[in-house]
């Protein structure tokens, strides 16, 4: 393996770990030769570190969380069984910095081609509309507008909004999404999109339908979730929780820990993964500002007594 300049960006902590993600790569590889394994010899022996770092990349790569990493971030599904597989397998894993980093920016491209308005990772940003209407832009949400004489609309191509709706009865003021429709003349709400639309209502009615079937009106203080072919009964919620993201903080209450690092995530430049189902399980409640996700990782890790492992800026692991 040819020498690679020490970089001045970089921790002499980040560095090593790097260089053993890359280490690891190289000797799954069925042709590595004799002269990598004695290179890899003398660079374990140059420093104390670089072993401490070999051992993290062997324990993670013992994780299933591993999986769950490369399934979601690299979207491609490696079987462990094959050695050319694990190979390539653990190729993608020894790149995920760069992997994650692009996605961070990547991923909705084409949502993002289409949009008028969008937020990157941990942004919001207000945005006052024609008709005197406001929507404020959650982390990593984009949205096309659709005004005409006729009607006020928008498409919510991803992430999460909160709208503002000045009331008109001429124009009702519709939100569409892959799963349905949003229709108020005048009211306060939020819309998320994901494997369903999730929609919380502040004040005012909202009557929300699905794209082929299912329809509810809600009220103040109640929610429901859209799917193509159904809509969920109205349920109610915490206010202050729900819309606690307007204020820059998140409100947990008797949540799992994987529950609340899954949200977390949404506002962080990176993965963030759990490597103990159990400690996954454990329940939190709590109140945190967004402005400083890593401090809020580490706080929670505090909490339920986890160690954190940061692979790279863009890769966090929590274990037991």
């Amino acid at each position: 393996m040819s020498h690679h300049p020490e970089p001045d960006s970089t921790s002499p902590h980040s560095y090593a770990q790097d260089q053993a993600l890359a280490w690891f790569a190289r000797l799954q590889d069925s042709q590595v030769s004799n002269s990598d394994k004695t290179a890899f010899a003398q660079w374990l022996a140059e420093n104390p570190a670089h072993q401490a770092a070999f051992n993290r990349v062997e324990q993670l790569w013992q994780s299933p969380a591993l999986n769950q990493a490369l399934s979601q971030y690299a979207a491609i599904p490696f079987p462990v069984t094959h050695k050319r597989n694990q190979a390539m397998r653990w190729a993608t894993a020894a790149s995920i910095v760069l992997v994650c980093g692009w996605l961070a920016i990547a991923s909705g491209i084409i949502n993002r081609w289409q949009a008028d308005y969008v937020t990157a990772t941990g942004e919001q940003k207000r945005i006052e509309l024609a008709d005197g209407s406001a929507m404020i832009l959650n982390t990593d949400s984009a949205v096309m507008l659709n005004f005409s004489e006729s009607q006020r609309g928008i498409k919510l191509l991803q992430g999460e909004v909160f709208f503002e709706v000045q009331p008109d009865k001429t124009k009702p003021f519709i939100v569409a999404t892959e799963q349905g429709t949003v229709r108020v003349v005048g009211t306060r709400f939020t819309v998320k999109t994901g494997e369903t639309t999730q929609v919380d209502v502040d004040s005012g009615i909202v009557a929300c339908a699905g794209e082929i079937s299912g329809n509810v009106q809600l009220t103040a203080g109640q929610q429901t979730e859209i799917s193509p072919s159904n809509v969920s009964p109205a349920t109610f919620i915490n206010p202050t929780r729900s819309f606690a993201w307007l204020k820059g903080r998140l409100i947990f209450q008797d949540q799992t820990l994987a529950q609340v690092l899954a949200e977390l995530d949404r506002y962080h430049p990176g993965a963030i993964l759990i490597t103990d189902a159990k400690l996954g399980q454990t329940r939190i409640t709590g109140n945190y500002k967004l402005d400083d996700t890593s401090a809020v990782i580490h706080n929670l890790a505090d909490i339920v007594g986890a160690k954190i492992i940061t692979i790279s800026p863009y890769l966090t692991v929590l274990k037991s």
